[in-house]
């Protein structure tokens, strides 16, 4: 519980000081939205050009981008420290993260707020909206999807944590933990209909960038049992081999602060 506490402190603190510069603070927001709703359009008449893919209407991309503006927003409005680990380790700003008896992997996720991301998470929001009302989805289909949209911002807090953590086994690791989390990012917001044989498995269960968007519109359409238990299997054996993985990866830093902890 004061671990809960501390986290819910840090993110209070960190959402208060970045509306203080309330211009900044709209623009990052309303900048997102615009980006995100200029990429829906091109898949959305990308998809009506081509018509149905393997099953994909173009009213199912709503549904694509809801689920990953959702699960990214989610993650990355109160978590942006995760994302920011490579440089504090790189800049040896991650030893203030081992001087107190917090938990570590909650000081680092807690340790900085993305304000852009809140427009991503709006702009799902709207989505999730559009694509309930155009499909028609029925009370139960509702509360599936509620349900996905908390078990794919686990996937995404989890597989991001381990993009993340490669940085503490390279001396320049930003640059292939980012390159490996935009792999995992960027595939989620492509057509879910594009995805078939190798490419679809190596998407799901190597790199699990269908789980984020594409997976779970097709088991709230399709409701399927078997995909809805896949899904949870998968979110439990990623978010256990997250954690792990993290804790595994501290035992390889070496602090590159010359200048004391806490720099």
């Amino acid at each position: 519980m004061s671990d809960i506490k501390f986290a819910l402190t840090s993110i209070k603190k960190n959402f208060r000081n970045e509306k203080e510069l309330r211009i900044s603070f709209l623009i990052s927001i309303l900048g997102m939205v615009l980006n995100n709703v200029a990429f829906l359009i091109i898949w959305y008449y990308f998809g009506k050009t081509i018509g149905i893919i393997n099953g994909w209407e173009p009213l199912d991309i709503l549904g694509l981008f809801a689920f990953s503006g959702i699960s990214y927003g989610l993650v990355e409005t109160p978590f942006q420290g995760i994302f920011k680990l490579p440089t504090y380790i790189a800049s040896g700003v991650f030893d203030k993260f081992l001087t107190t008896p917090k938990n570590i992997l909650i000081k680092v996720s807690t340790s900085a707020l993305s304000t852009s991301a809140i427009g991503d998470l709006l702009y799902g929001l709207v989505c999730f909206v559009m694509f309930a009302i155009f499909r028609k989805l029925t009370v139960f289909q509702l509360f599936l999807a509620f349900s996905l949209m908390i078990i794919t911002s686990i996937i995404y807090y989890s597989f991001s944590l381990i993009c993340m953590s490669i940085s503490f086994y390279l001396m320049e690791g930003e640059n292939v933990s980012e390159g490996l989390h935009n792999l995992f990012l960027s595939n989620s917001l492509y057509h879910g209909g594009a995805f078939t044989g190798a490419l679809r498995f190596i998407f799901i269960f190597l790199i699990p960038s269908l789980l984020l968007g594409a997976v779970p519109v097709e088991i709230i359409i399709n409701m399927s049992l078997i995909q809805f238990i896949m899904i949870i299997l998968l979110t439990i054996f990623w978010f256990i081999l997250s954690i792990l993985f993290f804790y595994k990866s501290i035992r390889k830093y070496e602090s590159n602060n010359f200048f004391g902890f806490g720099h």
